[in-house]
Protein backbone atom coordinates (compact mmCIF):
# COMPACT_ATOMS: atom_id res chain seq x y z
CA UNK A 1 0.00 0.00 0.00
CA UNK A 2 2.98 2.39 1.03
CA UNK A 3 4.02 3.14 -2.91
CA UNK A 4 0.35 3.65 -3.77
CA UNK A 5 0.28 6.31 -0.98
CA UNK A 6 3.66 7.51 -2.41
CA UNK A 7 2.44 7.58 -6.19
CA UNK A 8 -0.36 9.79 -4.98
CA UNK A 9 1.26 12.10 -2.88
CA UNK A 10 3.97 13.10 -6.07
CA UNK A 11 1.45 13.50 -8.18
CA UNK A 12 2.84 17.17 -9.64
CA UNK A 13 0.66 20.07 -8.96
CA UNK A 14 -1.84 18.37 -6.24
CA UNK A 15 -2.69 20.34 -3.25
CA UNK A 16 -3.87 18.30 -0.02
CA UNK A 17 -7.51 19.60 -0.59
CA UNK A 18 -7.76 17.67 -3.79
CA UNK A 19 -6.50 14.61 -2.46
CA UNK A 20 -8.38 14.97 0.32
CA UNK A 21 -11.85 14.65 -2.37
CA UNK A 22 -10.17 11.90 -4.30
CA UNK A 23 -10.02 10.12 -1.30
CA UNK A 24 -13.41 10.71 -0.01
CA UNK A 25 -15.02 9.31 -3.47
CA UNK A 26 -12.46 6.26 -3.61
CA UNK A 27 -11.64 4.24 -1.11
CA UNK A 28 -7.78 4.18 -1.31
CA UNK A 29 -4.98 5.04 -3.35
CA UNK A 30 -4.69 2.04 -4.69
CA UNK A 31 -8.72 2.75 -5.85
CA UNK A 32 -7.04 5.52 -7.69
CA UNK A 33 -4.61 4.37 -9.12
CA UNK A 34 -6.51 1.44 -10.68
CA UNK A 35 -9.46 3.73 -11.62
CA UNK A 36 -10.84 3.66 -14.91
CA UNK A 37 -12.18 6.69 -17.15
CA UNK A 38 -15.73 6.49 -16.44
CA UNK A 39 -15.43 7.12 -12.55
CA UNK A 40 -12.64 9.97 -13.54
CA UNK A 41 -14.99 11.80 -16.16
CA UNK A 42 -17.74 11.55 -13.55
CA UNK A 43 -15.65 13.84 -11.15
CA UNK A 44 -14.13 16.35 -14.06
CA UNK A 45 -17.68 16.60 -14.60
CA UNK A 46 -18.36 17.48 -11.17
CA UNK A 47 -16.02 20.34 -11.45
CA UNK A 48 -12.82 18.48 -10.65
CA UNK A 49 -10.82 19.68 -13.75
CA UNK A 50 -7.85 18.60 -12.09
CA UNK A 51 -8.75 15.24 -12.24
CA UNK A 52 -6.61 15.55 -15.66
CA UNK A 53 -3.28 15.45 -13.41
CA UNK A 54 -4.39 12.17 -12.18
CA UNK A 55 -5.02 10.64 -15.59
CA UNK A 56 -1.21 11.83 -16.39
CA UNK A 57 -0.28 9.97 -13.03
CA UNK A 58 -1.38 6.83 -13.91
CA UNK A 59 0.77 6.66 -17.13
CA UNK A 60 3.51 6.23 -14.31
CA UNK A 61 3.16 2.95 -12.21
CA UNK A 62 3.92 3.06 -8.12
CA UNK A 63 7.04 0.94 -8.75
CA UNK A 64 8.46 3.63 -11.15
CA UNK A 65 7.83 6.49 -8.82
CA UNK A 66 8.99 5.10 -6.01
CA UNK A 67 12.48 3.98 -8.08
CA UNK A 68 12.91 7.59 -9.34
CA UNK A 69 12.22 9.47 -5.50
CA UNK A 70 14.94 6.62 -4.06
CA UNK A 71 17.52 7.53 -6.67
CA UNK A 72 17.48 10.90 -5.83
CA UNK A 73 17.83 10.03 -2.06
CA UNK A 74 14.25 11.05 -1.80
CA UNK A 75 12.59 9.27 1.15
CA UNK A 76 8.55 8.76 1.52
CA UNK A 77 5.99 7.61 4.80
CA UNK A 78 2.36 8.06 4.50
CA UNK A 79 -0.35 8.79 6.88
CA UNK A 80 -0.76 5.04 7.79
CA UNK A 81 2.81 3.97 8.44
CA UNK A 82 3.75 2.62 11.72
CA UNK A 83 6.89 5.07 11.79
CA UNK A 84 4.63 8.76 10.85
CA UNK A 85 5.55 11.59 13.17
CA UNK A 86 3.23 10.69 16.47
CA UNK A 87 3.03 14.32 16.68
CA UNK A 88 0.99 14.85 13.44
CA UNK A 89 -1.54 12.18 13.84
CA UNK A 90 -3.87 13.54 15.65
CA UNK A 91 -4.40 16.73 13.36
CA UNK A 92 -7.34 16.22 10.75
CA UNK A 93 -5.26 18.54 8.88
CA UNK A 94 -2.51 16.50 8.90
CA UNK A 95 -0.52 15.68 5.30
CA UNK A 96 -1.40 12.36 3.66
CA UNK A 97 2.66 11.36 3.49
CA UNK A 98 5.97 13.03 3.58
CA UNK A 99 8.91 13.56 1.31
CA UNK A 100 12.01 13.69 3.41
CA UNK A 101 16.03 13.40 3.22
CA UNK A 102 18.13 12.53 5.74
CA UNK A 103 15.90 11.58 8.86
CA UNK A 104 12.52 12.46 10.41
CA UNK A 105 12.54 13.67 13.88
CA UNK A 106 12.73 11.24 16.28
CA UNK A 107 10.22 10.99 19.25
CA UNK A 108 11.75 10.74 22.11
CA UNK A 109 13.84 14.04 21.72
CA UNK A 110 11.78 17.55 22.56
CA UNK A 111 11.77 19.30 19.58
CA UNK A 112 11.76 23.12 19.72
CA UNK A 113 10.62 25.28 16.65
CA UNK A 114 12.53 28.67 16.14
CA UNK A 115 10.95 31.40 13.79
CA UNK A 116 11.05 34.57 12.93
CA UNK A 117 11.38 37.53 10.41
CA UNK A 118 13.20 36.76 7.43
CA UNK A 119 14.81 40.27 7.33
CA UNK A 120 16.28 40.66 11.22
CA UNK A 121 18.25 42.60 13.36
CA UNK A 122 21.62 41.53 14.66
CA UNK A 123 19.78 41.27 18.24
CA UNK A 124 17.08 38.69 16.74
CA UNK A 125 19.80 36.87 15.26
CA UNK A 126 22.12 36.36 18.01
CA UNK A 127 18.92 34.97 20.21
CA UNK A 128 17.93 32.87 17.79
CA UNK A 129 21.36 31.15 17.81
CA UNK A 130 21.89 31.26 21.16
CA UNK A 131 18.87 29.57 21.91
CA UNK A 132 19.46 27.22 19.22
CA UNK A 133 22.39 26.55 20.66
CA UNK A 134 21.28 25.85 24.06
CA UNK A 135 18.13 24.01 22.88
CA UNK A 136 20.57 21.45 21.26
CA UNK A 137 23.47 21.37 24.18
CA UNK A 138 20.62 19.95 26.19
CA UNK A 139 19.23 17.38 24.16
CA UNK A 140 16.47 18.91 22.11
CA UNK A 141 16.19 19.27 18.42
CA UNK A 142 15.44 22.29 16.26
CA UNK A 143 12.63 23.08 13.59
CA UNK A 144 12.68 25.87 11.31
CA UNK A 145 11.73 26.51 7.53
CA UNK A 146 15.27 26.60 6.63
CA UNK A 147 14.60 30.66 5.65
CA UNK A 148 17.12 33.59 5.58
CA UNK A 149 16.91 35.66 8.61
CA UNK A 150 15.87 34.22 12.19
CA UNK A 151 15.10 30.53 10.74
CA UNK A 152 18.55 29.66 9.21
CA UNK A 153 20.01 31.56 12.03
CA UNK A 154 19.04 29.11 14.66
CA UNK A 155 19.30 26.33 12.28
CA UNK A 156 23.08 27.30 11.53
CA UNK A 157 23.59 27.59 15.02
CA UNK A 158 22.73 24.00 16.17
CA UNK A 159 24.38 22.34 13.21
CA UNK A 160 27.57 24.01 14.81
CA UNK A 161 26.96 22.68 18.13
CA UNK A 162 26.56 19.48 16.49
CA UNK A 163 23.07 18.94 17.43
CA UNK A 164 19.69 18.20 14.59
CA UNK A 165 18.22 20.61 12.53
CA UNK A 166 14.69 19.60 10.59
CA UNK A 167 13.85 22.55 7.91
CA UNK A 168 9.89 21.93 6.70
CA UNK A 169 9.78 23.11 2.65
CA UNK A 170 7.59 24.95 0.98
CA UNK A 171 8.64 23.14 -2.04
CA UNK A 172 10.16 19.85 -3.06
CA UNK A 173 12.84 18.43 -1.03
CA UNK A 174 14.79 18.28 -4.35
CA UNK A 175 14.78 22.24 -4.57
CA UNK A 176 16.91 24.39 -2.42
CA UNK A 177 14.89 27.56 -1.71
CA UNK A 178 16.50 30.49 -0.82
CA UNK A 179 18.93 29.81 -3.55
CA UNK A 180 22.00 31.05 -0.79
CA UNK A 181 21.06 27.87 1.94
CA UNK A 182 22.19 25.42 -0.09
CA UNK A 183 25.34 24.51 2.20
CA UNK A 184 22.49 24.71 4.78
CA UNK A 185 20.75 21.93 3.48
CA UNK A 186 23.56 20.05 2.93
CA UNK A 187 23.85 20.05 6.57
CA UNK A 188 20.73 19.86 7.38
CA UNK A 189 20.46 16.19 5.74
CA UNK A 190 23.60 15.23 7.55
CA UNK A 191 22.21 16.22 10.88
CA UNK A 192 18.50 16.36 10.75
CA UNK A 193 16.35 16.39 7.31
CA UNK A 194 14.43 17.83 4.64
CA UNK A 195 10.94 17.89 5.18
CA UNK A 196 8.10 18.38 2.90
CA UNK A 197 4.55 17.15 1.99
CA UNK A 198 4.74 18.91 -1.67
CA UNK A 199 5.95 16.03 -4.35
CA UNK A 200 9.63 16.11 -5.43
CA UNK A 201 9.95 18.89 -8.32
CA UNK A 202 7.49 21.09 -6.62
CA UNK A 203 8.85 25.03 -7.27
CA UNK A 204 8.74 27.76 -4.23
CA UNK A 205 5.40 28.93 -5.07
CA UNK A 206 4.16 31.86 -2.78
CA UNK A 207 1.04 29.60 -1.52
CA UNK A 208 2.66 26.83 -0.06
CA UNK A 209 4.59 28.72 2.75
CA UNK A 210 1.07 29.08 5.00
CA UNK A 211 0.53 25.45 4.63
CA UNK A 212 3.65 24.29 4.96
CA UNK A 213 3.27 26.34 8.62
CA UNK A 214 1.01 23.94 10.27
CA UNK A 215 4.14 21.13 9.64
CA UNK A 216 6.77 23.31 11.20
CA UNK A 217 4.18 23.51 14.30
CA UNK A 218 3.05 20.23 14.17
CA UNK A 219 6.81 18.35 14.37
CA UNK A 220 7.30 20.54 17.23
CA UNK A 221 6.54 20.63 21.20
CA UNK A 222 6.95 24.27 21.33
CA UNK A 223 7.16 26.95 19.20
CA UNK A 224 9.30 30.13 20.19
CA UNK A 225 8.85 33.40 17.66
CA UNK A 226 12.05 35.72 18.10
CA UNK A 227 11.21 38.75 15.74
CA UNK A 228 8.46 39.08 13.83
CA UNK A 229 6.21 41.77 12.02
CA UNK A 230 2.30 42.23 12.69
CA UNK A 231 1.44 40.02 9.72
CA UNK A 232 4.11 37.59 9.08
CA UNK A 233 4.42 33.68 8.46
CA UNK A 234 6.03 33.57 11.70
CA UNK A 235 2.67 34.28 13.33
CA UNK A 236 0.96 31.99 10.74
CA UNK A 237 3.02 29.01 12.53
CA UNK A 238 2.15 30.40 16.07
CA UNK A 239 -1.98 30.55 14.97
CA UNK A 240 -1.41 26.28 14.00
CA UNK A 241 0.35 25.52 17.03
CA UNK A 242 -2.46 27.34 19.24
CA UNK A 243 -5.16 25.53 17.04
CA UNK A 244 -2.73 22.30 17.61
CA UNK A 245 -2.36 22.94 21.23
CA UNK A 246 1.54 23.57 21.25
CA UNK A 247 2.92 25.55 23.88
CA UNK A 248 3.94 29.23 21.99
CA UNK A 249 6.47 31.87 23.62
CA UNK A 250 7.93 35.38 22.37
CA UNK A 251 10.90 36.73 22.69
CA UNK A 252 9.77 40.65 23.68
CA UNK A 253 10.92 43.89 22.12
CA UNK A 254 10.24 47.71 22.25
CA UNK A 255 6.89 48.95 21.35
CA UNK A 256 8.51 51.00 18.48
CA UNK A 257 10.41 48.29 16.34
CA UNK A 258 8.51 46.78 14.16
CA UNK A 259 10.09 43.47 14.21
CA UNK A 260 8.68 43.33 17.67
CA UNK A 261 5.00 44.23 16.90
CA UNK A 262 4.31 40.68 15.97
CA UNK A 263 6.55 39.29 19.13
CA UNK A 264 4.38 41.71 21.21
CA UNK A 265 1.00 40.87 20.08
CA UNK A 266 1.36 37.01 20.81
CA UNK A 267 2.64 37.73 24.01
CA UNK A 268 -0.81 40.30 24.95
CA UNK A 269 -3.33 37.45 23.36
CA UNK A 270 -1.50 34.43 25.93
CA UNK A 271 1.90 33.74 24.61
CA UNK A 272 4.50 32.88 26.94
CA UNK A 273 7.45 35.66 27.29
CA UNK A 274 11.18 34.77 26.98
CA UNK A 275 12.84 36.91 29.46
CA UNK A 276 15.89 34.98 29.60
CA UNK A 277 17.44 32.03 27.77
CA UNK A 278 17.73 29.96 31.23
CA UNK A 279 13.98 30.20 31.70
CA UNK A 280 12.86 29.27 28.55
CA UNK A 281 15.62 26.24 29.00
CA UNK A 282 13.65 25.49 32.55
CA UNK A 283 10.45 25.62 30.92
CA UNK A 284 11.21 23.19 27.93
CA UNK A 285 13.69 20.77 29.91
CA UNK A 286 11.92 20.61 33.13
CA UNK A 287 14.70 18.94 34.75
CA UNK A 288 17.01 21.67 35.59
CA UNK A 289 19.33 19.68 37.62
CA UNK A 290 20.08 16.77 35.16
CA UNK A 291 20.40 19.68 32.18
CA UNK A 292 23.02 21.93 34.21
CA UNK A 293 24.93 18.75 34.72
CA UNK A 294 24.99 17.82 31.19
CA UNK A 295 25.60 21.50 30.30
CA UNK A 296 28.60 21.48 32.46
CA UNK A 297 29.66 17.88 31.11
CA UNK A 298 29.15 18.56 27.49
CA UNK A 299 31.17 22.37 27.51
CA UNK A 300 34.20 22.64 26.41
CA UNK A 301 36.60 25.88 26.40
CA UNK A 302 39.40 26.90 24.53
CA UNK A 303 42.60 28.06 26.94
CA UNK A 304 42.04 31.75 26.83
CA UNK A 305 38.16 31.55 27.55
CA UNK A 306 39.14 29.25 30.29
CA UNK A 307 41.59 32.43 31.36
CA UNK A 308 39.09 35.08 30.94
CA UNK A 309 36.35 33.10 32.82
CA UNK A 310 38.35 31.95 35.74
CA UNK A 311 39.14 36.01 36.05
CA UNK A 312 35.16 36.68 36.64
CA UNK A 313 33.36 36.00 39.51
CA UNK A 314 29.67 37.64 40.65
CA UNK A 315 31.27 40.93 40.72
CA UNK A 316 31.48 42.98 37.90
CA UNK A 317 34.78 43.46 36.37
CA UNK A 318 35.76 46.12 33.62
CA UNK A 319 36.78 45.23 30.04
CA UNK A 320 40.05 47.13 31.07
CA UNK A 321 40.35 44.93 34.23
CA UNK A 322 40.12 41.82 32.19
CA UNK A 323 42.40 42.92 30.25
CA UNK A 324 45.10 43.71 32.92
CA UNK A 325 44.69 40.09 34.68
CA UNK A 326 44.62 38.28 31.24
CA UNK A 327 47.45 40.15 29.33
CA UNK A 328 44.77 39.24 26.08
CA UNK A 329 44.80 41.54 23.52
CA UNK A 330 41.19 43.90 23.05
CA UNK A 331 40.34 42.03 20.23
CA UNK A 332 41.26 38.62 21.48
CA UNK A 333 39.23 39.41 24.92
CA UNK A 334 35.97 40.41 23.14
CA UNK A 335 36.20 37.32 21.35
CA UNK A 336 36.30 35.08 24.25
CA UNK A 337 34.05 37.71 26.32
CA UNK A 338 31.44 37.56 23.21
CA UNK A 339 31.70 33.31 23.18
CA UNK A 340 31.53 33.09 26.90
CA UNK A 341 28.02 35.05 26.54
CA UNK A 342 26.93 32.82 24.04
CA UNK A 343 27.15 29.94 26.08
CA UNK A 344 25.30 31.11 28.91
CA UNK A 345 28.41 31.16 31.33
CA UNK A 346 28.52 35.20 31.98
CA UNK A 347 26.52 38.33 31.26
CA UNK A 348 27.51 41.66 30.61
CA UNK A 349 26.08 43.39 33.69
CA UNK A 350 26.41 46.91 32.01
CA UNK A 351 28.37 48.90 28.89
CA UNK A 352 31.88 46.93 29.41
CA UNK A 353 31.60 45.34 32.51
CA UNK A 354 30.82 41.32 32.80
CA UNK A 355 30.48 38.69 35.65
CA UNK A 356 29.71 35.32 35.88
CA UNK A 357 26.48 33.94 36.01
CA UNK A 358 24.77 32.50 39.07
Amino acid sequence: MEQYWEWLCSIPGMYRGQLEMLLHFFTGPEEIWHADGKALDYLKSRGCAWIEKVRRAQTECPEKTVHRNREQGIQFISQEHTMYPKRLRGFADRPYGLFYKGSMPQEDKKAVAVVGARLCTKRGKEWAELLAERICRAGGVVVSGAAYGIDGAAQWAALEKGGQSFGILGCGVDRCYPAGHKELYTRLQQSGGLISEYPPGTPPMPQNFPLRNRIISGLADFVVVVEARRKSGSLITADFAAEQGKYVMAVPGRLTDELSEGCNELIAQGADIVLSVESLIKTIFSDISDLKKKLSDDLTLAPAEKLVYSSLGLCAKSLWELEACTVLSLSELSGCLLSLEMKGLIKETERGYYARKE
